[in-house]
């Protein structure tokens, strides 16, 4: 009879763990190749908030209180029964429009009533209260006629309005309420096709020049289904009091409307999808005085003037051991009103902030941690410590996930989302690593020379290339260093699109272009024809150092090197001072945990081969003898099968290495990867890119 084997995914122990009391999480999964499915418990609660409008003239024998039942999940309606209520006479917050008619519902934060012609009119709750909304006078006629019977699942209701006024009165924030998910390793790859272009074309947008030379212009705020970009400035030094700026941009257009200066220090964190309220965050310490990176607010524009909600602070006692609030570093519009936070603690939330109340919520890492959703906002990439998932943003079911080899050091984390959806860039320290998300499979791995690559921002302009702290574009394949483009003040890329915002004292420019541009294609295809000019590429000399391999175990590496140094096109030269040096240590005994089967201990040893050059080293990669998916023997436990590979390191890697075909000569000055051995740099102007050699 065949030998019946099973299966089980590697998760890692944290340091901090008893190898003998594994993270109850991981007993979700079970023994077969079905996808491991994290359900989370679907719950709706709304909350009453109730408003007495004080516009209305009512005599006291037919006192009536209108109740507005702002619900907080969207998409669900909150019917009022309206045959008991009588016509009447609505203004809007102008006192300029005016309709008789009856109330029917309240949905996704509009008002439907209908008229004596029997017709449906929507109106938004904030703009039938001058008192709330006084930044909506003097405005447009706000009375639309709809269709008799408006759906909730409308896009004027899905993506209405988040009501400002509720952020007035303080509400704590209850987590019981939210479900919690776990980060989990080894979920079988299932995720669904993502897309992720634009569908449209953006154009080039005027901004203002910079009012201070101490001004600086903050990341952008790009919603693309309202097609729009918020810019945003501050300057905090050199002034008086610290003072911010707000662009709103219609990228279909080119048309920008920009506000004047508000006391305060805030900057964009999301565009909401009626492309008119801004999420802000603040940009001071505790001891600025002023918005503080914990505090949110909500921005719009009434005209040319920006009208502010008050300030709520979504991480409260969520730092430091619960003495102090946790800041708020990233924001992603999921639809309408939902919207996911990240905190600098790792705290993932997906939030209605019409309610301000969180739907799913995750702890991840303290310290290394990422969050990207796609272009279509079908998928989350969500990287935590060393484990790299997909998630459905709405629901947190986890759809595939992997783990990093356990040794691997991890900081700097980022991930990105490429043009066609199909693969997430990864970026940790020095190292690049590009993930299959159909397969599962890592499609590239490789370290780059120097120290952190990407400390400010990632971006996947193109399905060849990486785009690192708004810089530095390299080529995947090749590993070669490409352009070094230099004077953006922020990059932000989606679909393949990426948007530049350019600022100067004698102006400004927010730009759509593709990444490579063609000067930097014509030059890669130059310097691949003449390789010389690279410090690695097809044909060079290099010598081979296996001192620390030490026993039986060094000829094997040995032999395994000169395989591979042929097979990547090297040639072996002992003389060359370009090494390849092999090393294994251990073995350690460590802790190793399995889904749904425990935690044991392993003889762990790693195998490392490093490229160096002059003492520099260029490239690295490891791999360590505790398998990833372990298959056990009939009759075999899952000790015994963790002690029969614990006996010998992994030197099987050693034939199986596929090296750079090109690679530059690092500078002498490249130490802490702040300059780079780019083939070309690019200078941003308002006129466009300058190049040069």
């Amino acid at each position: 009879m065949p030998q019946k084997n099973f299966r089980c995914a590697l998760r890692t122990i944290p340091s901090d763990q008893p190898f003998f009391a594994p993270n109850a999480a991981y007993f979700f999964a079970k023994f077969h190749s079905s996808p491991v499915v994290l359900k989370l418990h679907s719950f709706l609660s709304a909350t009453i908030t109730c408003f007495l409008i004080e516009s209305f003239v009512m005599t006291l024998a037919s006192v009536r209180t209108v109740l507005f039942l702002m619900v907080c999940l969207p998409l669900v309606a909150v019917s009022i029964g309206h045959s008991q209520d009588a016509a009447r006479q609505w203004t809007d917050s102008t006192g300029r429009f005016k309709i008789t008619g009856t109330l029917i519902e309240v949905t996704g934060g509009n008002a439907m009533i209908k008229n004596s012609d029997g017709k449906t009119i929507r109106i938004p709750i904030s703009r039938l209260s001058e008192q709330d909304q006084a930044f909506l006078s003097g405005g447009d006629n706000p009375f639309e006629m709809v269709d008799e019977e408006p759906t909730s699942s409308s896009p004027t209701s899905a993506d209405a309005d988040v009501n400002a006024a509720l952020w007035a009165t303080p509400q704590p924030v209850n987590w019981d309420d939210a479900n919690q998910f776990t980060s989990m390793a080894g979920v079988q790859w299932q995720v669904p096709e993502s897309d992720g272009g634009l569908g449209w074309e953006p154009k080039r947008a005027a901004l203002t020049k910079k009012s201070t030379f101490h001004e600086n212009l903050q990341p952008l705020a790009i919603n693309t289904q309202s097609k729009r970009a918020a810019v945003g400035n501050t300057v905090s030094f050199g002034v008086p009091k610290p003072q911010s700026r707000l662009s709103l941009v219609d990228l279909v257009s080119g048309k920008s409307i920009h506000g004047g200066p508000v006391e305060g220090h805030m900057r964009p964190l999301a565009l909401l999808d009626n492309g008119n309220s801004v999420l802000m965050v603040g940009c001071s310490d505790d001891r600025g005085g002023y918005e503080k990176k914990s505090e949110l607010q909500l921005w719009r524009f009434n005209g040319k003037k920006v009208v502010r909600s008050a300030s709520w602070t979504p991480y409260p006692q969520d730092k430091d051991g619960g003495r102090s609030d946790a800041d708020v570093l990233a924001a992603e519009v999921l639809s309408g009103s939902r919207v996911l936070t990240i905190s600098d603690k790792g705290h993932l939330v997906l939030w209605d902030l019409s309610k301000r109340k969180p739907i799913w919520h995750a702890r991840l890492s303290e310290r290394n941690f990422a969050m990207k959703l796609s272009a279509d906002r079908k998928l989350l990439a969500v990287f935590d410590e060393k484990t790299l998932m997909v998630l459905n943003p709405e629901t947190a079911e986890i759809l595939g996930s992997t783990a990093l080899p356990p040794n691997t050091a991890t900081g700097w984390c980022r991930v990105a989302w490429s043009p066609n959806g199909k693969q997430i860039l990864l970026t940790s320290i020095a190292d690049v690593r590009v993930m299959d998300t159909q397969t599962g499979q890592w499609a590239f791995e490789f370290t780059l020379p120097g120290g952190p690559i990407a400390t400010k921002a990632l971006s996947f302009p193109n399905e060849d290339f990486a785009l690192l702290d708004n810089r530095l574009l390299i080529d995947l394949e090749s590993k070669i260093q490409v352009c070094e483009y230099r004077g953006a003040s922020q990059i932000e890329t989606i679909g393949g699109t990426s948007f530049i915002a350019f600022q100067s004292n004698a102006g400004g420019v927010l730009a759509p272009a593709k990444f490579p541009h063609p000067a930097a294609i014509k030059m890669l295809e130059q310097a691949q024809e003449a390789p010389s000019l690279f410090l690695l590429h097809p044909g060079v000399g290099v010598s081979v150092d296996v001192s620390g391999v030490t026993g039986q175990y060094q000829e094997v590496a040995r032999e395994g090197i000169e395989k591979s140094v042929t097979t990547s096109g090297y040639t072996l030269d002992s003389s060359s001072p370009i090494q390849i040096v092999a090393s294994i240590s251990g073995p350690k005994q460590e802790a190793v945990g399995y889904i749904a089967a425990g935690s044991y201990i392993v003889n762990k040893f790693t195998s490392s081969v490093k490229i160096q050059w002059n003492g520099k080293a260029l490239w690295s990669t490891n791999r360590s003898n505790v398998p990833g998916v372990l298959m056990t023997k009939r009759g075999q436990t899952m000790q015994e099968a963790l002690d029969e590979a614990g006996k010998a390191p992994n030197t099987s890697m050693f034939a199986a290495l596929r090296f750079p075909e090109f690679m530059q000569k690092p500078s002498d000055n490249q130490a802490g990867g702040n300059r780079s051995s780019a083939l070309m740099s690019s200078q941003f102007t308002l006129q466009g890119l300058v190049d040069s050699k």
